[in-house]
Formats: C-alpha cells, sequence, structure tokens
C-alpha cells in the first residue's frame, strides 16, 4: 500500500514486549493513567510516558475516540463492492471518498475494483445514497452491496494513517436527526476524535463549558456504549500489509449465525458481521499477500463448519479510511 512522503523518511520501526503492552493497555481504555499502566507493566511512569510518546511521533499510534454509527444515527452499515468502467478505479474511488455517507475506501483486486464502507439513516435514506449518489460518480458501472443486519465484532485496531479521515462523521451537524448525541456531546467528541487523552480541563476551555459537565458526559458516553476511548496503530508502519475482505456463503441459512460466531473467535479477523444480500457473512483482516491470504482462508475459514464457499478482495491502495466511526460491540 502506498505512503504519504510524510511517512517515507519514517525508519521501520518493530514493537518490544513493552510497547506492545502499553498499546495494549491503551486498547483497553485509552485514558488509562500513566501511573496504573506503569504498575501493571513493571515499568516506571516515565518510561511509559516516553514510550507513548515515541509512538506517536513515529505516527505508530493514536489514541481517538470512536463514536458508534448508531449513536450518531446511522441505523445503517454497508459493505459495496463498485466495479468500474472507463476511468481508473483510483480516480473513482477518490470521487467516492469525497461523499461524507462514505467513510471507507479502497481500491482492490479481485471480482471488485473498489470496496466501500458506507452509513445511512434509513432505508430512504439508503435508496438515495445507492441510486442517486454512489451510482451517479462517473466511472461506476455497478455496485453490489451488503447490509450488515448483525455485527458480531468491530475492533478497528490496526488501521491506516495516511488517508483523508475528512469530515464525514459530523458533516451532518451537531443536531443530526436520530442521534443519541446532542450539540455538546458531539462537541466533546470531536476533540476526544484528534486525541482521546485531551484533558477534561482542556476539553471544557475550549468548549466553554464546565469541566465536571465533561467528565461526566464522556463518562455517560462510554457507559452507554455511544464512545470508546481506544488505541489504533499503523498498518503503514509495518510493512507491507494490506486489508482482505472475506465474503462466505454458508451452507443452509441456518448456519449462519453459528458461522459467524466461529469467524468472531478467530483473533486476526478484525471485522465480522451477518450481511444482508452479497454475502451471509463478512470477515475483514491484514494479511501480507495474496499467498497469506489464500492460505488463511483454507485453513481458517474453510475449516468452519457450515462454510460453503469464500468470495475475497485484497486491498492495493487506500484512500479513505475513517477509524473514528465503528459499530461498537460489547
Amino acid at each position: 500500500m502506498n505512503q504519504m512522503a510524510t511517512d517515507t523518511a519514517l525508519p521501520d520501526i518493530s514493537l518490544d514486549d513493552a510497547d506492545a503492552g502499553i498499546i495494549a493497555q491503551l486498547r483497553a481504555d485509552g485514558r488509562a493513567p500513566y501511573r496504573g499502566m506503569a504498575k501493571e507493566l513493571g515499568l516506571t511512569e516515565a518510561t511509559v510516558r516516553s514510550r507513548i510518546k515515541r509512538l506517536e511521533e513515529s505516527n505508530v499510534l493514536r489514541v481517538v475516540a470512536v463514536t458508534d454509527i448508531d449513536a450518531a444515527g446511522y441505523g445503517l452499515l454497508l459493505s459495496i463492492g463498485v466495479q468500474v468502467d472507463g476511468r481508473s478505479p483510483e480516480d473513482v474511488a477518490r470521487d467516492l471518498a469525497a461523499l461524507p455517507a462514505v467513510f471507507s475506501v479502497n481500491v482492490v483486486v479481485g471480482a471488485q475494483d473498489i470496496e466501500v464502507l458506507v452509513c445511512a439513516r434509513d432505508a430512504q435514506d439508503l435508496y438515495a445514497l445507492t441510486s442517486e449518489v454512489l451510482a451517479r460518480v462517473p466511472g461506476v458501472a455497478r455496485l453490489t452491496p451488503a447490509l450488515a443486519v448483525d455485527v458480531l465484532k468491530n475492533q478497528p485496531d490496526w488501521v491506516p494513517f495516511n488517508t483523508n479521515t475528512g469530515n464525514s462523521f459530523f458533516a451532518a451537524g451537531p443536531d443530526a436527526g436520530g442521534s443519541a448525541l446532542d450539540a455538546v456531546d458531539r462537541a466533546i467528541v470531536l476533540q476526544l476524535s484528534h486525541d482521546a487523552r485531551t484533558s477534561n480541563r482542556q476539553i471544557a476551555a475550549e468548549l466553554g463549558v464546565a469541566e465536571g459537565t465533561v467528565r461526566t458526559r464522556i463518562r455517560r458516553l462510554e457507559t452507554e456504549g455511544h464512545i470508546r476511548l481506544t488505541a489504533v496503530t499503523n498498518i503503514e508502519r509495518f510493512g507491507d500489509a494490506s486489508l482482505a475482505y472475506i465474503f462466505v456463503e454458508v451452507s443452509r441459512s441456518d448456519r449462519t449465525q453459528a458461522v459467524a460466531k466461529a469467524m468472531a473467535d478467530i483473533p486476526e479477523l478484525g471485522f465480522v458481521g451477518v450481511m444482508l444480500g452479497r454475502s451471509d457473512v463478512l470477515g475483514i483482516t491484514m494479511v501480507r499477500n495474496t499467498e497469506h491470504l489464500a492460505d488463511f482462508i483454507h485453513r481458517r475459514i474453510s475449516a468452519i463448519d457450515g462454510v460453503r464457499r469464500t468470495d475475497s478482495t485484497l486491498g492495493v491502495n487506500f484512500i479513505k479510511h475513517d477509524y473514528r466511526m465503528a459499530r461498537i460491540v460489547a
């Protein structure tokens, strides 16, 4: 996958056990205190602070707020394969990336030319998005959608940092209809989406509200599952890595949930959803190359009881990925 110019000057980096332990702590709680992490890992507080700073400055780690798409008023999540005709997939992908409802765009190889993830507020919004917006992008020949009806796993741990996250999540404005977040909530979340370790005092000063208000609202948003404060790591900083989309057809429809649960238990899969349309189940994972993908499918996916066949696409160029958005799963 391509890197930005700012990344190419950075040396390759490897994580030691201390780095891995710190990242694991921050994935569990993006606001974990330095002192608590140091005690848990057997390190000094100064070591924890310096290592987090090094990982951030090396463009390896970001600690952010991930917001649940349902809480933001988007009731529908779709994976859409895009076949292109008459234009380069990269050019079409950039046009798709400019659309606020599209939060992930990846040029791929396989049966499709582009894979996108989109969200919609309701069926009417979805129809307008697919038929009047996506389908009319020059070069889009065919859309093959799949609606996520049950997301069993969604862990945005390894993501590309070299893409434009844009402002898609908040494009509808602070009082978007159907959102469980009011204007103050959304302003707080926007601050946390840049750096989840920003202090309550700093956020309060920025927004002109009381520090206690910020503290109470963050606690409520986390408790109610509207946001998750977590660490994300940059797949671009660890050599060749690509996202693979694995579409699974089950042997019998009554086996769909069992297959999805078995896939969710596979650590390498970051996303698992029961789908309606293009496939019965979708799994997303990170692989090194096509050989790695084939081996993973044959050994881990096809071996699951109830899997009839699989289809897959392999990402070659991420154009956009807004890791601030996800379906938060308890």
